[in-house]
């Protein structure tokens, strides 16, 4: 095959690749059901929803009043002549007893662990929404991977074209060794990117797996983004987005489809209603609130009531009850200093609330901007960056045909390409990411 016959190959394959979308993908792996997996068999969740059990069976025990005692025995016993009918003084005693706390106290400390009980129901939201976050970062990490495999593996299919390109014209004595060298030297560069990336491959693939409480050899097998991150990223849908919450499409300003996603304060306010986290401690806050005016009752007194009969061989019975309380003489170091704990308690709560507050919003609009950013950049990649870059390549593989371009020329074009598209895949992979992490914060999904 001649030089001239060798190029006109080459141009085809390079139309052919840098053209052609990327092929079918069979039995893509999906993240709707590593979700579901993660959901059913996370170790994590399943400790917090243990946890939540606990805390809700600890409800019924706080309302409950205390055990009433019972006791049997013996008074007035002669040492000398031990027996019941000896004496008119001894007796068998059976005896009563409860405590009775002052009224609304069980109220309170039912109301403390019901409260209680609440947050850990939403950490268990938490917990859930977090690992469902780490799995889809995970899932997008091997997606990158995957996309730069792609990527790779066709960049160093075309250096082993421009490899051969440069043998043939240094065969015939218009190209020089050091090109050969270099394409040479390119090509191996490529080939020990691949063998990383599939390093980097599994072992993301080992940590998605052991998150769904899967064997660490699972196949992962191809992965894609879901349609509506895609189309939230690359805006290819003509309607633009539709969101997953009645209350996020409501939103919208104005209603039209270049709305776009709902504006920061608008997932501020509802974070404040959807996030697991800050509906946990508005919850512990108001047990705070309970526990200290369950603490403001505690000079009050709890009631002990008791009551015994006791019956003698021979002699008439007796009949006795008695109602006792506690005095309160050392309220000043007791129970007013436990109302000030729980004050100091509150009041640590409620200022934990307001800076868990501002660094959700913080957390939100930081988010907000990077996803503002993706979407800037994958515009200009997508529509402007990478075309020119292709156009190049192809111009510069013909150039250097008729010698009007040397190989460094070449070279610079095809390695700008892959830069930009490993590039381009990353965004995609980031835009994901961060709105996975966008909707952890929130509370609840963006998209539908």
């Amino acid at each position: 095959m001649t030089m001239k016959s060798r190029t006109t190959v080459l141009l085809g394959a390079l139309v052919a690749m840098l053209g052609a979308p990327a092929a079918a993908r069979s039995q893509d792996t999906s993240l709707a059901e590593l979700l579901a997996e993660a959901d059913a068999a996370s170790p994590r969740i399943a400790s917090a929803r243990r946890t939540a059990e606990a805390a809700a069976a600890r409800v019924p025990q706080a309302g409950a009043l205390p055990d009433p005692m019972v006791g049997l025995g013996f008074m007035n016993v002669p040492v000398s002549r031990p027996g019941l009918g000896n004496d008119m003084m001894t007796m068998a005693q059976v005896k009563v007893s409860a405590e009775f706390p002052w009224p609304g106290k069980l109220g309170l400390g039912e109301e403390v662990a019901r409260l209680e009980a609440r947050a850990s129901d939403w950490d268990v939201e938490r917990v859930r929404q977090e690992v469902r976050a780490e799995t889809q970062r995970l899932y997008y990490e091997i997606y990158f991977v995957d996309r730069a495999l792609e990527v790779t593996s066709r960049n160093e299919a075309l250096l082993r074209d421009f490899a051969r390109l440069t043998s043939s014209r240094y065969g015939v004595g218009v190209a020089g060794q050091p090109d050969v060298l270099r394409a040479q030297v390119e090509r191996t560069r490529l080939a020990d990117q691949l063998v990383a990336l599939r390093e980097e491959r599994t072992s993301a693939a080992a940590r998605l797996n052991a998150l769904v409480a899967r064997a660490t050899d699972t196949p992962v097998t191809a992965t894609e983004l879901p349609e509506a991150v895609r189309t939230a990223a690359l805006g290819e849908a003509e309607a633009g987005p539709r969101f997953a919450s009645a209350t996020l499409n409501g939103l919208l300003p104005g209603g039209g489809p270049d709305a776009g996603m709902p504006s920061v304060a608008d997932l501020q306010r509802l974070a404040l209603d959807r996030n697991p986290m800050i509906q946990a401690h508005v919850q512990r806050v108001e047990s705070r609130r309970s526990a200290l005016e369950l603490a403001g009752r505690a000079s009050l007194p709890d009631f002990n009531v008791s009551a015994g009969y006791s019956g003698r061989s021979g002699f008439g019975d007796f009949f006795d009850v008695m109602v006792s309380a506690p005095v309160p003489i050392f309220a000043g170091r007791k129970q007013n200093q436990a109302m000030a704990e729980q004050a100091a308690t509150l009041a640590e709560h409620e200022a934990r609330h307001h800076a868990m507050v501002n660094e959700l919003n913080g957390e939100i609009a930081s988010l907000y901007a990077r996803l503002a950013r993706a979407r800037e950049q994958l515009v200009l990649l997508g529509d402007g960056i990478l075309p020119q870059a292709r156009t190049g390549l192809s111009s510069a593989t013909a150039s250097y045909r008729v010698g009007r371009v040397d190989f460094l020329g070449l070279l610079d074009a095809q390695v700008t390409l892959y830069r930009h598209e490993l590039e381009y895949h990353r965004l995609l992979a980031d835009f994901a990411t961060n709105l996975a992490s966008l909707e952890r914060a929130v509370g609840t999904e963006v998209l539908q």
